[in-house]
């Protein structure tokens, strides 16, 4: 058995460095007020906003007194007449067309092609009492994934494909947001640099086991022990028996086995108003010890960026510049493993939607902007830098495996990719997204022995949630 990994993330949020102000007004009545027990009859609830749906789905806490405007299809369908017990339905269908040209950087006859994804999301969440008291929760989602016509390397993969499996299936035993989960489960910490769901992905990660969950004065500590589910296309997904996985607080641990890998992080978050604009800045960072199997492991990575929202200005302009930078295996390769690897990162928008290059090795400076030209379309632009931190050690792509070999190159410069993304909600229950890539190799792929060629990427994609 593999020992994995043990990971700590922790996150501070400022969310007004500079403070709030708060003004509070009241009405005047014609004629004398009303008395108490008046007041309390014609009081009615305080309508509550619907909540935006969310990634993942057991997210969204529906309550029993809607927004005026919100929409509850088949949220919050009452079981007692006291309203203390309620089913929520839900779903989405996505559709997805993408196309590559030179794949891997590969201008070959078999690195062109298109092919499409279809996945659907069908959840149930049943609660047996009230948030706020004590209460029971079974929450179930089932997914089908399907992937038409890929022949790129490795053809339709458990990626894109997976026929009718559970998502989700876990039963909580809560008091307000404090209580236990069991069952299968999907997690994400912060950003999901190091842990995280990949909606990208037809076949989301999920995790199967037990949490403990707690909010202590604003904060929350969540405590898991179990195994990330494996994706088998051709029967039904199961725990992997390989690897145990081990959430303590903000901190993730595994099992003793032949190869260990640890891994310590950290993450803030500063939101500043000023005026009409909005700072955000964002450190965030890890550490790794351990072996893989006589390999000794010392790997660390880093991310600093920053983001200037212009609130009232037409569009809502926003900038960002930011700097990534992941460790490399020095000269040593036949004892050495230093090459950073994310545990269960979502991969996909983090070093470009290409999804060409991992974080291993990699330095990444970037630059972006973005705009609101209609209310609700965000149109995102972002120009990223990439270059080798050692270059003792190769490039490697997103599943951690090695790219193209450093073969006694010292040559940097590892490429650029240019990234446009369009996200625009029509109405509550359907998106449209589209994006594009182009990555440019630089000097160290294009100079290997099979020459590297530009890459391109585009894709469209259509979900209907409810």
């Amino acid at each position: 058995m593999r020992r994995c990994i043990v990971v700590a993330l922790i996150g501070l949020i400022v969310p007004n460095v500079l403070g709030e102000q708060v003004i509070a007004s009241s009405e005047k009545s014609a004629g004398p007020p009303p008395s108490t027990a008046a007041q309390s009859s014609a009081r009615a609830p305080a309508p509550v906003p619907d909540p935006a749906y969310a990634v993942s789905r057991f997210e969204e806490i529906w309550s029993a007194t809607p927004s005026p405007r919100g929409e509850r299809i088949l949220k919050h369908l009452a079981l007692r007449d006291d309203g203390a017990s309620w089913l929520t339905l839900a779903g989405s269908v996505r559709a997805r067309e993408s196309s590559y040209g030179n794949f891997l950087l590969s201008d070959a006859a078999a690195m062109q092609d298109s092919y499409a994804e279809l996945r659907t999301l069908l959840s149930a969440d049943l609660w047996l009492g009230r948030a706020s008291a004590p209460h029971a929760r079974l929450f179930a989602e089932v997914r089908d994934a399907q992937g038409f016509g890929r022949t790129l390397p490795g053809g339709v993969r458990t990626n894109e494909a997976d026929r009718t499996d559970w998502q989700n299936l876990f039963a909580d035993i809560a008091y307000g947001g404090n209580g236990v989960r069991y069952g299968r489960q999907e997690l994400a910490l912060g950003r999901e640099r190091l842990v995280g769901v990949g909606d990208w992905a037809n076949s989301r990660r999920a995790f199967e086991g037990v949490k403990g969950m707690a909010r202590l004065q604003g904060m929350r500590v969540e405590l898991f022990d179990g195994r990330v589910v494996a994706v088998r296309t051709d029967a039904p997904d199961r725990p992997d028996s390989t690897t145990q996985f081990r959430v303590v607080s903000v901190a993730l641990q595994s099992d003793r086995g032949a190869s260990s890998r640890t891994t310590v992080g950290a993450r803030a978050l500063w939101k500043v108003p000023a005026g009409s604009s909005l700072l955000t800045l964002e450190l965030e960072g890890a550490s790794q010890r351990g072996h893989i199997r006589a390999k000794a492991v010392d790997a660390w990575f880093s991310v600093a960026e920053g983001t200037v929202v212009w609130k009232r200005a037409r569009w809502s302009p926003s900038a960002l510049l930011g700097l990534d930078v992941g460790s490399g295996t020095a000269s040593d390769t036949l004892h050495r493993a230093d090459a950073f690897q994310p545990p269960y990162a979502t991969a996909h928008g983090f070093t470009g939607i290409a999804d060409v290059f991992g974080r291993g090795n990699l330095a990444e400076a970037r630059a972006g902007f973005g705009f609101e030209p209609r209310r609700g379309v965000q149109v995102q632009g972002v120009w990223r830098h990439f270059t080798r931190v050692r270059t003792e050690d190769g490039v490697y792509n997103k599943s951690n495996a090695l790219l193209r070999a450093a073969a006694g190159s010292q040559d940097r410069a590892v490429g650029d990719e240019g990234d446009v993304t369009v996200t625009w909600p029509v109405g509550s229950h359907l998106k449209v997204q589209g994006g594009a890539a182009l990555v440019l190799p630089g000097s160290f792929l294009r100079n290997a022995a099979a020459g590297a060629v530009a890459e391109r990427f585009v894709f469209v994609s259509t979900t209907v949630t409810f």
